[in-house]
């Protein structure tokens, strides 16, 4: 029975190992995604500074078609890193997502292993104590018939 016991309780260590694995992989998907919206808001105020450039040199001095088409390009590029960055943002958010119901089933694993390891040895102690009360009976049965 011992044995048997050992034997689960490695398991359980190894899925303990497991759910603790699943954590740090949360912890830096979350990190990552913190990263990107950290960049989303840097290249949205970049936009929003582009924009307000575009309209001051407009308003304020004479400039080529040229300038506006470099500036427009400016505008068009930094649109197309947001994109880019919600995409990553979205597909970061779908991982943390999978994670997240990884390390809930890793859970539920852990928990169930844990109720299994202590009926075993609740199993086991009520064993070893009815072996020692059935001995206890049983010299207590030999002392009788001797008196």
């Amino acid at each position: 029975m011992l044995e048997r016991i050992q034997r689960f309780n490695r398991i359980l260590k190894l899925r303990e190992n497991d759910r603790q694995a699943e954590q740090v992989r949360l912890a830096e998907e979350r990190r990552e995604q913190d990263a990107i919206a950290s960049k989303l808001e840097t290249l949205g105020k970049e936009k929003l500074e582009a924009i307000d450039s575009f309209r001051r040199d407009g308003a304020e001095k004479t400039v080529s078609c040229q300038d506006i088409w470099l500036q427009r390009q400016t505008i068009d590029v930094i649109d197309k890193y947001i994109d880019k960055g919600k995409a990553l943002f979205a597909d970061a958010q779908r991982r943390i997502e999978q994670t997240e119901e990884r390390l809930i089933e890793r859970h539920r694993d852990v928990r169930m292993m844990e109720g299994y390891v202590d009926h075993l040895k609740t199993d086991a102690a009520k064993a070893f104590f009815d072996a020692e009360q059935d001995e206890l009976d049983d010299m207590s049965m030999l002392r009788y018939l001797r008196a």
